[in-house]
């Protein structure tokens, strides 16, 4: 049956009707659209749909902050998935609590659904071996071309975001608010940078605020997203717990560095490992072994004797780098004529063929 994105917005709109009763209307009328054609009657007569639901529906306002929704989506290019839509994320549509209506700004709504997706979460106050276990971690991990998720958050959360947008890995933030603003302010200008080759994701209306409820909400998509959620340093109860227990909870699997005994900041993810709920892992490949991504596309080291075929843009960036005995991200980008976030997606493939190396501060060399 035909849907209206309007009707889709207004069954997330109405008060008093959450995800799984939004499932259930939409399961025994066929669509958003026809739940509000039904009849009290009929609405009823539906298994744990009671008087309460029925007034919601029935609320002329809902269709006045749908009508808003629409603008604002269309004003901004953002992409609204509906959960009976073929594209909407297949990982979270296994998750019985999962959103019903999913909004996406980014690059393409079907990074939502890779092969491999690798949640990273953590402390908001970690500390600077954390920091660089998150970035060394992602480092490691860019050979399995994974899509990198997280939460926008101070600390861990914003480290592997900052990394992965560097290494041109895409990486999509999950708001627990809506697309009308970011929040934190201070991570505005990454985020923006992230939607060139990845994105953002909310399953609020777009004038949602940060609210403090709003964010156990939003770590069950970054758990529901994931094949692997790792946790890198955590005290033993917070949103990276709860992200952990829900992963737990959806079969996902779940990894944790471990830490030193008396730091609060890895007693969570000691707890979890001592507690059989995290696998310990100390490397990207610890964690690749154990998914089984080494068999299924094992890394290997390229001959460069054999010269693997480039396109035009790669080869044009190989040909600079090799000129010069190491080159700076900024003079390499004004050399080839090629944005800095264009770049990095190029650096990287030349990376996996086993031609360039990246040195510290943004640095290329030929291997």
């Amino acid at each position: 049956m035909k849907d209206s994105l309007q009707h889709q917005i207004a069954l997330v709109a109405a008060s008093q009707i959450g995800p799984v009763t939004a499932k259930t209307l939409v399961a025994h009328c066929g669509s958003a659209l026809a739940v509000f054609e039904s009849s009290a009657r009929s609405l009823l007569k539906i298994p744990g749909i009671g008087p309460v639901v029925v007034k919601s529906l029935q609320d002329p306002g809902i269709f006045q902050i749908a009508d808003r929704e629409m603008r604002f989506l269309d004003e901004h290019d953002i992409h609204p998935i509906f959960f009976t839509d073929t594209h909407y994320p297949a990982r979270l549509r296994q998750c019985a609590d999962s959103p019903v209506l999913l909004f996406f700004k980014g690059s393409d709504p079907a990074l939502l659904a890779p092969l491999r997706m690798v949640a990273i979460v953590g402390t908001r106050t970690p500390t600077d071996y954390g920091r660089a276990l998150c970035e060394e971690f992602i480092e490691q991990i860019a050979v399995y071309q994974p899509v990198i998720i997280s939460g926008l958050a101070y600390g861990i959360d914003i480290t592997a975001h900052r990394k992965a947008t560097a290494l041109g890995i895409p990486n999509i933030g999950t708001l627990g608010h809506g697309l009308g603003a970011i929040y934190p302010h201070d991570h505005k200008s990454t985020a923006l940078r992230m939607c060139d080759n990845g994105g953002l994701l909310s399953e609020f209306l777009h004038h949602t605020k940060p609210d403090r409820e709003n964010f156990p909400m939003r770590n069950r998509i970054i758990a529901g997203l994931s094949d692997a959620l790792l946790v890198v340093e955590t005290a033993d109860s917070g949103g990276s717990m709860i992200s952990a227990q829900l992963a737990h909870q959806y079969e996902r699997e779940v990894f944790a560095f471990p830490g030193r005994v008396h730091d609060s900041r890895s007693a969570g993810c000691n707890l979890l490992i001592k507690g059989n709920r995290a696998r310990l892992i100390e490397s990207a490949a610890d964690l690749a072994e154990m998914m089984g991504w080494n068999q299924e596309n094992q890394p290997r080291a390229i001959q460069t004797q054999l010269f693997p075929e480039l396109n035009a843009e790669e080869k044009t960036v190989y040909d600079i780098i090799r000129q010069q005995a190491e080159i700076p991200v900024d003079a390499l980008s004004l050399a080839a004529g090629i944005a800095p976030g264009a770049l990095a997606s190029l650096i990287l493939h030349l990376e996996f063929k086993g031609l360039v190396r990246t040195l510290p501060g943004k640095r290329y060399v030929v291997v």
